[in-house]
């Protein structure tokens, strides 16, 4: 995407773009503290959980003004910020050496910083109550993608002389939406335009004395914040939803999106159980002995290839917090083009973001053109399983078969051995099971069998690599190479056929060797009608079918009440061959709707993933 144009006047960084200083020249962390984190002040004592958004976050100096603020306290800050112009991570590394402030906080930021491609960036810092999601792109494309209400707002752009499109009454209005009632609004700004502005939108504005030589600035309050749901059949808050924090989790599934998920919410204080059917945990599709971690790439732009991007990215940091080089070993992979559908992505990609900072493009490689994803990695995904694991009790043998909802919101499971587990929240991670276990709602799912081929090591490679099929390194002797894609086939043993297809797929790269097969393994993978993950609350199929049954008649508008889903039950499923990368974007998703965050994916994503998706296109269509 377009990055920032900076140039230096005495040691202060200037944008070409927009002909400013980022900063006062004289005391640039004052000023921050002066206009900005002084709002917290206001309301420090009344709140453990804090929710700050800021449009401009240019070089993060108000980000690292407010975490010096929070590092060394018991609150939780979760900062969201958007920027058009991202600063490039060379740039960044010159501006803080140049301001010589917040010297330790500015290399944790720049070493998290991500590659500057538009979306939204979850960064999770040291201190684990702190959380930034960076947000680039224009902020009249970001503002609607949003789904929060803040305690504080920061406008940071450049003056409205010199950027218009942050001062509009829209942004304002859109502002207004994501802030609750109450919330303070800072800007250095005392611009008549921007007074006016805030005060359409239900803001009462008070003149403040600006920082150093400027005379007034602007400090705002929302009076009365706003309850309009867009799209109510996918608000992430319920008729029935309830703030009770739940202290004890169910996670039904020990594949790599419940051993993810239970990661997660131990990480926040949660006692995580882990019930398997089998007598191991990632013993199905998770189970590999080598896999490879790499996102789909689309055309640019492609919903899916955006989420994609999004999941590769948090899977990324994820994994290098908590793997080893030998659960998951960062060198880099490969994915070949090897038709002309992935050819023309690849060129649309050239044309649209050719520095995307996360893959380089080779139109010139043999055997066929490729993308590089630098952050690409070889994974053992039955070890990560494990890893991930031993934060949770697990329960081997423990076949699902219910579960119902008590009358004080705790989960009763049931299983098949005569067992009940009582907890506080239910994670169906099912894999597989999932379509004969929501066989009774409408989510189009699918299981598919895959089997991929062990042989001795064949073809000398440092990187794995996708083309018709995949290749990974040698590991303790064995060279993974697959897979076959069998829809709805159920087939546990191994077929020499399905062998024979995975060396055919790769078999430019074999230079005519006959590799000795060593072994097989089938497993199984869950799909969704649309190829998007299904993550989210479990939605309440009669309610939908009954309150939305008239959305074909309406325009897709209703007045009816906003979502109803089953009472904390969670859904984690459908993530097929990808679910290293999407589980962890299910898992982190989870958790923003458990404990009320910002959504870590844009709101279109959210809708785009969310389990009644497909009902709600049935009734658009008025299907019932």
């Amino acid at each position: 995407m377009k990055t920032a144009k900076i140039s230096f006047k005495e040691s202060i960084a200037y944008s070409e773009d927009f002909g400013d200083i980022y900063f006062n020249s004289d005391d640039p962390a004052g000023e921050s503290r002066y206009v900005f984190a002084s709002a917290i002040d206001e309301i420090w004592d009344s709140k453990q959980k804090f929710i700050i958004a800021e449009a401009g976050f240019g070089a993060g100096l108000n980000f690292l003004t407010t975490l010096d603020k929070f590092k060394n306290s018991s609150k939780f800050l979760h900062y969201v910020s958007i920027e058009a112009n991202p600063i490039s991570k060379e740039d960044l590394a010159k501006i803080y050496e140049n301001l010589g402030v917040f010297n330790e906080l500015s290399s944790e930021l720049i070493s998290n910083y991500p590659p500057l491609i538009r979306g939204f960036h979850r960064l999770n810092f040291a201190n684990s109550r702190i959380t930034l999601d960076l947000c680039f792109g224009k902020i009249d494309q970001i503002l609607p993608e949003l789904d929060f209400k803040a305690d504080i707002w920061f406008m940071d752009g450049f003056a409205p002389s010199k950027n218009s499109d942050m001062w509009s009454d829209e942004v304002f209005k859109e502002v207004a939406n994501l802030s609750k009632s109450g919330a303070i609004l800072r800007t250095y700004s005392s611009a008549k335009a921007v007074q006016n502005a805030l005060a359409k939108n239900g803001f009462k504005v008070n003149l403040q004395k600006g920082f150093g030589k400027k005379r007034e600035m602007i400090s705002a309050t929302l009076e009365t914040a706003s309850h309009d749901v867009k799209n109510p059949w996918f608000s992430r808050f319920d008729i029935q939803s309830s703030d009770k924090t739940p202290k004890s989790a169910l996670i039904i599934g020990g594949g790599v999106a419940g051993c993810v998920s239970a990661y997660k919410l131990a990480e926040l204080g949660v006692k995580v159980t882990i019930a398997e059917k089998c007598e191991d945990i990632a013993t199905n599709g998770s189970g590999n002995h080598c896999g490879i971690l790499m996102p789909l790439i689309t055309k640019p732009e492609v919903e899916l290839g955006r989420m994609h991007m999004n999941a590769f990215l948090q899977a990324v940091r994820f994994y290098k917090k908590t793997m080893r080089k030998e659960e998951c070993e960062f060198k880099g992979c490969i994915d070949y083009a090897h038709d002309e559908k992935l050819l023309v992505r690849l060129e649309e990609w050239l044309k649209f973001d050719d520095k995307n900072g996360v893959f380089d493009i080779n139109l010139n490689s043999a055997p066929y053109p490729s993308a590089f994803i630098k952050e690409g990695a070889k994974a053992r995904p039955r070890k990560m399983c494990k890893a991930a694991s031993k934060c949770a009790d697990i329960l081997l043998g423990y076949e699902f078969e219910s579960y119902e909802v008590l009358p004080d919101g705790k989960i009763s499971a049931k299983f098949k051995n005569g067992k009940t587990i009582i907890s506080d929240m239910l994670i169906l991670a099912l894999g597989s099971d999932s379509m004969e276990f929501f066989s009774n709602f409408d989510m189009q799912l699918s299981s598919v069998r895959g089997q991929i081929t062990h042989i001795k090591e064949s073809i000398k490679t440092n990187l794995a690599f996708s083309t018709k099929g995949y290749v990974c390194p040698e590991v303790d002797g064995v060279q993974v190479v697959g897979a076959t894609y069998d829809r709805n086939l159920k087939l546990d043993e191994p077929r020499s056929s399905d062998d024979e297809k995975n060396l055919a797929d790769i078999g430019e790269f074999l230079e005519g060797k006959k590799p000795q097969i060593l072994g097989s393994k089938v497993g199984y993978r869950s799909y969704s009608g649309d190829r998007f993950p299904i993550i989210g609350r479990l939605y309440d199929e009669e309610f939908y079918k009954d309150s939305y049954k008239a959305l074909l008649w309406t325009k897709n508008k209703s007045e009816n009440l906003s979502a109803k889903y089953i009472p904390n039950v969670y859904i984690n499923t459908a993530h097929g061959s990808r679910g290293l990368c999407t589980a962890v974007l299910g898992a982190e998703l989870i958790c923003d709707l458990v404990f009320d965050r910002p959504l870590c994916v844009e709101k279109s994503l959210f809708d785009a993933l969310h389990p009644a998706r497909f009902l709600i296109r049935k009734l658009k269509k008025g299907i019932k």
